[in-house]
This record gives structure tokens, C-alpha cells and sequence, in this order.
């Protein structure tokens, strides 16, 4: 089902949260909200779900306007960032939970019961507790459930934060593979970059309520809108036209540079035009994260596909068609 939010406006008291907020989840999409706490993007959800209603703007599921339709009465899912399975039922009773409340009995409830526990690999611990599984399983008993009753959306508020890193690899590879099975229109909340640009068909970048930019995975991070989605997403050495660095780099008058790290030339050779010593180096296996200290004392950083020692003179160059212009005064993200 596609989903449209115009012009949403979300206020608490007489602060605003939510500020005038577009969006369109096409039908099928995995639709991601991204974006640092208290930005807007979990009230976003809540209203999707029916937890809230907006001040004002429109939020059509289809053609029909759900302002105002209770939650019960929306057919959507949702997956807790705390698993929220019932501690005394069984793992199949907790995916049933949601088709009995829909009246679905017998032959039927079991068969598509069964079927969600089988896409989320749990079909063998469908007799045991909650308090028998890993924080991995439950949150795929968690998954099933919300599967089970077929939502017209899926919403996912933060699903994997309280797992660890392994599981949480893991998790993105079985939702990435059971929303390519499903095909459900989905919208996933989260702050963690890494999620959104694995899984996402397109992402929403917040701040402070506003959406700053909407686009696929590969033109947010390649083509960041503003300096806050370009902080945000991936590491990015922000250079003025004040600094000696930026001169040298004919940086315009009034702007700041972007450049990712990954594209910043590195080599232990005399051959780049500008001059520093590796202040840090970070080894990493697949690359090598080095901060360059420049003679003027600045400093930069980029990757280098082999290891340079902490001491070591280096040239570096910033090719060109990897500069991102932004205003001087354009703010950036707090990490």
C-alpha cells in the first residue's frame, strides 16, 4: 500500500516535533527514517501507527485519510526496539496472538502461523518460552508476529539496538531477505547509518523535525543535500575557505568543502601537491583511517588502502569531482 504524509505538522505543548513533514513510502518499499534522537522521525512512526494524530496535514494509507482511524483499525505491524513477546506464551502463541484477535481460528491460524515462523527460521522453537531464547530469537519471534497478520505497513522502531554487533548483521540479513520475499511496505526508524544504507530502498535524512533530504542509499551518501546529511551519513573532513588547507584548494569565498575520506589521494611518495605527517594511523584490515597533519598544523583524514606508520611524510591530494560545496555557516551534524 503506498503511504503519504502532506504537510504534517506535530506539536507537544508549544514545542513543534514535527514540522511540516512530506513524505511518499511507495507500495512495497523498505522506506527508511534516519536521523539523530529527538529529531522527529519516532513521532513520525507513532502517528503512522495511530499512537498520535498530527495539528495538521493529511497522512493517506491509499486514497483514504487514517486521521483520526484508531490504531486497531489500520492493519499495521510493528517490531519493538525491546522485543515486546509475552514472557508466559509460547512462541507460536505469541505470532498467533495478533490472527486471534482478528478472529482467524484452526486450520488456517496454524498454517499461517507455521509459515511466519518458517520464513524467520524459528519453526524448531515454537514450543518454547520466551525466556528459553537468545535476544536474537526473540526479536524474530517478534518479526513473525508482525508478519503473520499481512500489515498494509510494517513499521520497525529500532528493532536491533539492543542486540549485539554479530546479531545485529545477522538481523539485517533476515530482514533484508524476508522483505524481498514479502514485498510489505515498510518504514524503519533508526539512527544508525550503517542499517539504512544496507537495507534501505530510500532514506529520509531529520533534524530537528525537518526533513533535509529524500533519495536511494547512493544519492544521499554521494550526493548529500546539506552539510548536516553529509556529516550525518559516513565521515566527511569539512574544509573553509578561511584555512590555509582551503586556499590551497581555491575553496570560494563564503563556502566550505566536503570531502569524504575515502577520496582524499594519499601516498608516501613526493608526488601530490600538498604536504603532511600521519598524526594518527588506524589499522583496519580492509583500509587504513590516517589523520594527516598538515605544515600549517591542520588536519585531515583519509583512507589508505595500505598501512602508513604514525610519523611518516605523505603527500595527499582532493580530486575535484569530490568536493561538495556548501554555505560557510551550513551547521553539521553532533556525533
Amino acid at each position: 500500500m503506498k503511504i503519504i504524509l502532506e504537510k504534517v505538522v506535530k506539536r507537544f505543548g508549544e514545542t513543534v516535533i514535527v514540522k511540516g513533514a512530506d513524505l511518499t513510502i511507495e507500495d512495497g518499499e523498505m522506506f527508511f527514517l534516519l536521523g539523530p534522537s529527538g529529531c522527529g522521525k519516532t513521532t513520525i512512526l507513532r502517528m503512522l501507527a495511530g499512537f498520535y494524530d498530527p495539528e495538521e496535514g493529511r497522512i493517506l494509507f491509499g486514497d483514504k485519510n487514517i486521521i483520526g482511524t484508531p490504531p486497531y483499525l489500520r492493519n499495521t505491524a510493528l517490531v519493538f526496539q525491546n522485543y515486546a513477546v509475552w514472557p508466559h506464551m509460547s512462541v507460536f502463541e505469541n505470532v498467533a496472538y495478533g490472527l486471534r484477535v482478528r478472529q482467524v481460528k484452526g486450520p488456517e491460524l496454524d498454517k499461517r502461523v507455521n509459515a511466519a515462523l518458517a520464513q524467520v527460521k524459528m519453526s524448531h522453537l515454537s514450543e518454547r518460552k520466551p525466556s528459553q531464547l537468545s535476544g536474537g530469537q526473540q526479536q524474530r519471534v517478534a518479526l513473525a508476529r508482525a508478519i503473520v497478520v499481512n500489515p498494509d505497513l510494517l513499521l520497525f522502531d529500532e528493532p536491533l539496538s539492543n542486540l549485539d554487533a554479530k546479531l545485529r548483521i545477522e538481523m539485517r540479513d533476515q530482514i533484508k531477505r524476508l522483505h524481498a520475499q514479502t514485498r510489505m511496505t515498510s518504514l524503519y526508524v533508526t539512527h544508525d547509518q550503517e542499517e539504512a544504507l544496507s537495507l534501505a530502498t530510500r532514506i529520509a535524512v531529520m533534524n530537528a523535525g525537518i526533513i533535509q533530504q529524500t533519495g536511494t542509499p547512493t544519492e544521499i551518501y554521494n550526493k548529500p543535500a546539506n552539510a548536516f546529511v553529509a556529516s550525518f551519513i559516513g565521515e566527511m573532513n569539512f574544509i573553509p575557505h578561511t584555512s590555509k588547507l582551503g586556499q590551497a584548494l581555491h575553496v570560494p569565498e563564503g563556502k566550505k568543502i566536503g570531502v569524504r575520506p575515502e577520496h582524499v589521494r594519499v601516498s608516501p611518495q613526493r608526488d601530490l601537491p600538498l604536504h603532511g605527517t600521519v598524526l594518527i594511523s588506524t589499522y583496519l584490515g580492509s583500509k587504513n583511517e590516517l589523520t594527516i597533519k598538515t605544515l600549517e598544523g591542520e588536519e585531515i583524514r583519509a583512507w589508505s588502502p595500505e598501512f602508513i606508520p604514525e610519523g611518516s611524510s605523505v603527500t595527499f591530494a582532493v580530486p575535484d569531482n569530490h568536493m561538495h560545496f556548501y554555505p560557510i555557516d551550513d551547521p553539521v551534524a553532533s556525533h
